[in-house]
């Protein structure tokens, strides 16, 4: 015993004492697996029965450690975003996300200094918080704080077991490690035990809109969603091609394939009835679709006070055909925010771009009194611009599908592709510079790049593309469009 005494001493007064505790603890804020806590707990105890080194020395440091970990894994939200890493799309990663994210805007203070102590948890809120948009001033600072009552209770609490307990280092070292860890698991299972509490009484409580869809009036008994054997050609409902967590959610005549980490749809897909469409006055206002959580969908706190507009995906004028009452409920189904997207201002109430499109296509489908199908959603890239918890998407995606008939009379599919771009826009409204392709440009591109760039499965679409050539993401093949007569339908 006396001899391990003398060299957890040694140890203590080694010019690597406290650089190994910083490195211990500057880990721990990546790697929840790494001893963060419990070597600030042991260096504690060693300041008071070693002597060395000095307790005031173990704080600051350990203090420094910690925010410096915390701002790293800030910047790595703020950067990388929060699917990059298959890890990342995990199903208890992206629950941590989401408590993370639901909370942080309400009682930022609260959960930053909650999370400090539980090593997962801060994890989460620390790349939340960066990939959120959340003012790094303001945030580094309650980290700051946080950071350094975090390491006075690691290191008080080991002084405490250091002095309140005989046996010198040895004891109070492995002592104070097993307190910390324990006081550890206590702090998380308190924690938790109150999460299930609140969800319960959340779940007890009546709620505050309809707990199905089928109470709300704006869903009907024909709700089957997106018909893939509408057209002559079977088109399958398109979805994400990699392993992102998607919920596919079907309105009437229109369905949504929802990215439930951005909180955009990943894809939409409606079907058109030009023979039967109809113009109905404006109905509907905009609401969380209570089928999923609100925390999976991105409400009028995106939209609130300042220049982006609720873009409709799904137009609202586009499941609109048929008998009059089903089609002026699949119109008000169009305003769950599901179905919407932050569009710049000026993007999204010019004519010739984002409606300028869709009006063109629309009236296509009724001069030729041609069904189509349109899939539309914003392109989702991890460097999209951060703003009040969500990620502005730059760019949008749409194809149109419809029936025609080739040289020989046979029918067969056909189907055109178009990339629109709000950067510039986008730049103005987040006050955050973005510039892939340039605002206020409309192309008409290959089928087959649309779905490189939005990591989508198109299926025949990109077979029976009207634009005869193809390029990679990009390039002599992408056609600007300056008017309706630029457009190859």
């Amino acid at each position: 015993m006396r001899v391990i005494d003398d060299l957890l001493a040694q140890a203590a007064q080694s010019a690597w004492a406290l650089p190994v505790m910083f490195a211990l603890v500057l880990g721990d804020a990546f790697l929840v697996v790494i001893p963060g806590e419990a070597a600030v707990s042991a260096f504690g105890a060693l300041a008071v029965t070693a002597g060395s080194p000095p307790l005031a020395s173990v704080i600051a440091l350990a203090a420094v450690a910690a925010f410096a970990g915390d701002a790293c894994c800030f910047v790595v939200g703020r950067t990388v975003g929060l699917s990059r890493w298959r890890w990342m799309r995990t199903t208890r990663v992206q629950a941590a996300f989401a408590w993370a994210r639901t909370r942080l805007h309400r009682r930022t203070a609260v959960v930053v200094f909650t999370a400090r102590f539980i090593p997962f948890a801060r994890l989460a809120v620390n790349l939340v918080a960066g990939a959120s948009g959340v003012r790094p001033l303001r945030y580094l600072g309650i980290v700051a704080i946080a950071a350094s009552a975090w390491a006075v209770y690691q290191a008080v609490v080991g002084a405490a077991v250091g002095l309140l307990l005989p046996g010198g280092p040895l004891v109070a070292v492995v002592v104070s490690v097993a307190v910390a860890v324990g006081l550890g698991i206590t702090i998380d299972a308190i924690i938790a035990r109150i999460a299930a509490r609140r969800s319960d009484s959340m779940t007890a409580r009546p709620a505050t809109v309809s707990t199905t869809a089928r109470e709300d009036e704006r869903m009907t008994d024909d709700d089957a969603g997106y018909d893939p054997g509408f057209l002559e050609r079977e088109v399958p409902l398109p979805l994400p091609a990699d392993e992102r967590e998607t919920r596919v959610l079907t309105y009437p005549r229109f369905t949504v394939a929802l990215d439930t980490v951005r909180r955009f749809a990943a894809v939409t897909a409606v079907n058109i009835d030009g023979e039967s469409l109809l113009d109905l006055p404006r109905s509907g206002d905009w609401d969380f679709d209570p089928r999923i959580p609100a925390n999976v969908q991105a409400g009028n706190d995106v939209y609130r006070n300042n220049d982006l507009d609720r873009g409709h995906l799904v137009r609202r004028r586009d499941p609109g055909w048929g008998e009059p009452s089903a089609a002026r409920a699949a119109m008000e189904a169009t305003f769950f925010y599901t179905n919407a997207a932050p569009q710049a201002a000026g993007f999204n109430q010019s004519k010739a771009l984002w409606l300028g499109l869709e009006d063109h296509v629309l009236a296509y489908a009724e001069a030729n009194d041609h069904r189509v199908s349109v899939f539309t959603a914003p392109v989702l890239e991890d460097d999209d611009p951060p703003y009040r918890g969500i990620r502005v998407p730059r760019r949008f995606w749409k194809v149109a599908a419809w029936s025609t008939t080739d040289a020989a009379g046979e029918s067969v599919l056909a189907s055109a592709g178009f990339v629109l771009d709000q950067s510039d826009l986008v730049e103005a409204a987040t006050a955050r510079a973005v510039a892939p392709l340039g605002g206020f440009r409309t192309f008409q591109v290959p089928v087959a790049d649309i779905a490189a760039l939005a990591t989508v499965d198109l299926g025949p679409l990109s077979a029976a593309d009207t634009l005869v050539t193809t390029s990679a993401r990009g390039g002599a093949a992408w056609v600007p469009l300056s008017s309706r007569d630029d457009i190859a339908l």
